[in-house]
């Protein structure tokens, strides 16, 4: 409210009175008030472009019309600007961050309209007004170089099609400019520096000063003879130039109706049929900068209208199926002469039909009703005079709800545990409300209501596998057709693996080598893992000369584990819902250590052994060439079986000889071995063990004699001299001997060299 406007409403009040006095003064001063708070701020700029370069400087300016000593406030984006509270505000050397929209407040005011200012960088700029231009006003461009650098061959394109002058120069003028200059601008030009440079774009709207006037008639249609008639000449002026004095021209049939006038009324006192014709107006500003025309009204003066227009539905009630027949009934109850009727729907600008008969009722028919002919209908009804309205009837035509479609928000036909899926449900046609069941393996799981036209939709927390499953949905919004149902979706649950474990087939981290060796992969929970095994944080890959072990499944086997497979082993169990979203579990890191197949203790036994039997060959020819038989006192004699072949397993690793007395002998006793062919045609040999045991000097009293305590068996030899399964003692070896014609038990045997 201006400060004019609040002097001139207290003016209207009742005069005052000695007792009313001061309760007039307060709300004078109350009034005041608020005028000064409704009051705007001003934001100006200097230099009053929107547009600089980038290092140039510029002014802001706050203006009120109250009193000095205000503080002000500045935004730029809305947020608050800290820096001294004056009505100005400078930018030096502006930067790109100094972009934006600024407002500004004086205390006591409100806040201004926002300015935008750009700072740019490039090297040719198209600089407008900071300001809003509107019809009427001048309008000014400047094609703008880097640091004030001079232009030349300046060139101006409105909306890509130019528009350069006969006579042109840095800045284009447009002494009152209007709507239609409007659009995209630019400009190019010619620098020494930067020939043939083209400057950002820069959107102009001029504003209208004032909307196109209407010419409206007070009431409805024509006027009725012997009524007055007021005519009103209505146009808006634009809010932020609601101080711009306008004239308004009243015509009729092309001819003027009296001076211009500053009010937008041209009243008629009592019309007659004289005063039927078409009207206009003209709306133009004092200095005729801007001049607008109203459509023309055409007004006749009519005698007794029609009255009480109704309008009827079929079916009743206005409820249709669609691809139903409808009917819309118009009739009057009083009117003479031909009755214009016409039939309208809501929202709908033209008519949807109009007829003129001789009759006060006409049906205007739908044969197949569609889901847009759903609305509030009416019809109008006239004889030359005001056309007369019937009342609003709603008309719903429902539509039967489609299949709907079900989707689910899902890349695939999997989620994993923990995602959050969300099915929708939605038909492609069908009347509202709808309402959406969802099923899961045929169970409700819920259900939504729609409104308006979307679908309705679930949110499935996925917890396990037992979400797995067929979806399906249905859709329903009470028609006869019933409940329509959705094609079914399966859905799959991917459970993410997660507690890996590696395992070998045997105790303990020692692997002979030569060996096989399985080692396995488990994991507590997974929807079908995939394994992949790591050797010493490596992917496991054949080493040089290695034979690689074979990867089946969750087993890696080692056919013959050999020195190179030792190492840190590990393995990772991976599954995945999509190659962005793969899910993984290593297991702990299991330790295997190969060892060799024979020790070093065992290779020097077995060399010797190879020794000893070379010369138990060459004894036994010499004992099978002297033909003789050595018996000597205190033999013991073990036979072992008879074998004539090696075995073809590996060799047994080598073991530690246990110490003399487990054997029940003292470590000063030696034994004796003695070997001799068992018949002179015959090519195999029999051996003796002899185990001499020495007694001590005394014998116990009351020891009955015994022999000598010697026993003998005989073994044959191999086509090598030897017995197979004899070996010496001194190596730490056992041999096996025979008693009743198979080997069992042990032997003893001394070198040659020994036995003296």
């Amino acid at each position: 409210m201006q400060r004019g406007a609040c002097f001139a409403a207290v003016r209207q009040q009742a005069p005052f009175t000695a007792s009313r006095m001061p309760g007039r003064a307060a709300l004078l001063v109350l009034a005041l008030g608020l005028a000064a708070t409704a009051q705007k701020s001003t934001l100006t700029l200097d230099p009053p472009w929107s547009t600089m370069f980038r290092g140039e400087s510029v002014t802001l300016m706050c203006s009120t019309s109250h009193r000095p000593g205000q503080r002000f406030t500045w935004y730029r984006n809305e947020e608050l600007l800290r820096r001294p509270i004056k009505n100005s505000y400078r930018i030096e050397k502006t930067q790109m961050r100094d972009t934006g929209r600024y407002q500004c407040q004086a205390s006591g005011s409100r806040r201004s309209d926002p300015v935008q200012l750009t700072i740019s960088n490039d090297w040719l700029i198209l600089q407008a007004p900071y300001y809003a231009v509107f019809e009427g006003d001048p309008l000014r461009l400047r094609c703008y170089g880097w640091n004030g650098a001079k232009v030349s061959w300046i060139r101006y394109y409105k909306d890509e099609a130019e528009i350069t002058p006969s006579r042109v120069n840095s800045e284009l003028s447009i002494k009152q400019a209007r709507t239609r200059d409007s659009g995209k601008y630019h400009c190019t030009g010619s620098m020494i520096f930067r020939p043939n440079e083209i400057s950002p774009s820069e959107s102009i709207s001029v504003q209208e000063l004032f909307s196109t006037p209407v010419l409206r008639a007070a009431g409805s249609g024509d006027p009725i003879e012997g009524s007055p008639v007021t005519l009103s000449c209505v146009t808006q002026l634009n809010p932020q130039k609601s101080d711009t004095l306008l004239q308004r021209f009243f015509y009729i049939d092309n001819r003027a109706l009296g001076e211009p006038r500053s009010s937008p009324d041209y009243h008629i006192p009592v019309a007659g049929l004289q005063d039927s014709g078409s009207y206009y107006c003209y709306v133009q500003t004092v200095t005729s900068s801007v001049r607008k025309r109203s459509p023309e009204l055409k007004i006749a003066v009519k005698r007794i209208p029609v009255s009480q227009v109704s309008l009827e539905v079929q079916p009743l009630g206005g409820q249709v199926t669609e691809g139903e027949w409808l009917m819309l009934n118009c009739s009057v109850s009083m009117g003479t002469g031909p009755i214009t009727f016409s039939w309208h729907r809501e929202g709908s600008r033209q008519a949807l039909r109009t007829e003129t008969q001789s009759s006060q009722r006409m049906v205007y028919e739908m044969p197949a009703a569609t889901e847009t002919d759903t609305g509030e209908y009416y019809c109008m009804a006239s004889n030359g005079n005001v056309p007369a309205p019937s009342p609003r009837v709603k008309v719903a035509v429902k539509v039967p709800v489609s299949p709907p479609q079900l989707t689910v928000s899902t890349a695939g036909a999997w989620a994993a545990i923990g995602d959050v899926v969300e099915i929708r449900c939605e038909s492609p046609r069908g009347s509202s409300p709808i309402l959406y069941r969802f099923h899961h393996e045929g169970a409700a799981l819920g259900s939504r209501t729609v409104s308006s036209r979307g679908p309705g939709s679930l949110a499935l927390n996925v917890t396990s596998e037992r979400d797995s499953g067929t979806y399906s949905c249905e859709a329903d919004n009470g028609m006869a057709s019933g409940p329509q149902h959705s094609d079914p979706f399966h859905l799959s649950v991917l459970v993410p693996v997660s507690g890996a474990t590696i395992a070998a087939d045997r105790m303990g981290p020692e692997v002979m080598a030569g060996e096989s060796l399985n080692l396995s992969c488990s994991v507590e929970s997974g929807t079908t893992p995939l394994f992949k095994w790591l050797h010493n944080a490596q992917e496991l890959a054949a080493a040089s000369g290695l034979d690689p072990p074979t990867a089946v499944g969750n087993t890696l086997h080692f056919g013959s584990v050999q020195l190179g497979h030792g190492g840190n082993y590990q393995c990772i169990a991976s599954n995945q819902l999509s190659p962005q979203r793969v899910f993984q579990a290593p297991s702990e890191i299991l330790a295997i250590t190969v060892i060799e197949h024979a020790s070093p203790l065992v290779v020097v036994p077995v060399t010797v052994s190879i020794l000893f039997l070379f010369l138990m060959g060459v004894t036994a020819a010499l004992v099978f060439y002297f033909k003789c038989w050595k018996k000597t006192e205190g033999m013991v004699f073990n036979a072992p079986g008879r074998h004539t072949q090696l075995p073809a397993q590996h060799e047994p690793p080598g073991q530690r000889l246990p110490p003399p007395g487990s054997l029940g002998l003292h470590a000063e006793e030696p034994s004796y071995g003695n070997v001799c062919p068992l018949e002179p045609e015959s090519g195999d040999v029999e051996y003796t063990v002899v185990n001499i045991k020495k007694r001590s000097g005394d014998k116990p009293k009351g020891t009955p004699p015994r022999d000598n305590g010697m026993e003998c068996s005989t073994c044959r030899l191999g086509p090598w001299g030897t017995c197979p399964w004899l070996v010496p003692s001194a190596l730490g070896l056992t041999s096996r001997s025979r008693d009743g014609g198979k080997c069992s038990g042990s032997a003893q045997l001394l070198l040659p060299s020994e036995a003296s």
